[in-house]
């Protein structure tokens, strides 16, 4: 498990590369963001001190979900996969640490979902009235409907460099 160093700034890992490693926050802060350096840039947390990321590249063999930059110095240790038992066994805080973070992750997805179906049934309810669509009930339409889109590219992009063994750059990403 190496120790690795990052300047403020430096981009630790990006969205939609593979990886087989992930790491835990010596010293500094990691920001974690979707569509880094796009106009639709998004912030998804900061990381500090103890905190792992980049968990999900070492769990399942998949391209990054997030891009992960150093907010300022930053060192990491770099745990590969190969390096897991043994990093999980002095540390195995760690891993009730990341299923944590993954049943959170969880659990808003599934908050995402239950506002769609809700939605899609007010939209049912009012079609079959004959009622007219409220502005708000179009508004979360079309914020569920820009969603579904930017999540297709982001399977179609992936299965594409899963098929070709090729990483094609950021892409979209609901969480870590």
């Amino acid at each position: 498990m190496a120790q690795k160093q990052y300047k403020k700034g430096d981009v630790i890992f990006r969205q939609g590369d593979f990886g087989n490693t992930m790491y835990e926050v010596k010293t500094g802060t990691v920001g974690i963001f979707a569509k880094y350096g796009t106009p639709h840039e998004k912030k998804l947390t900061e990381l500090s001190q103890g905190r792992v990321f980049g968990e999900m590249a070492v769990i399942e063999v998949y391209p990054r979900s997030a891009t992960a930059v150093a907010l300022e110095d930053v060192t990491a240790q770099e745990v590969s996969v190969s390096e897991l038992r043994e990093y999980f066994e002095n540390s195995p805080d760690k891993l009730l640490e990341i299923m944590r973070g993954q049943t959170r992750r969880l659990r808003e997805l599934t908050a995402d979902y239950e506002e769609v179906r809700r939605t899609l049934g007010t939209w049912q309810a009012e079609d079959v009235k004959g009622a007219k669509k409220s502005s708000g009930l179009l508004g979360s339409l079309k914020k569920f409907a820009a969603i579904f889109a930017e999540s297709m590219q982001h399977v179609n992009t992936t299965n594409a460099g899963v098929n070709s063994g090729v990483s094609h750059g950021p892409t979209r990403s609901g969480s870590l």
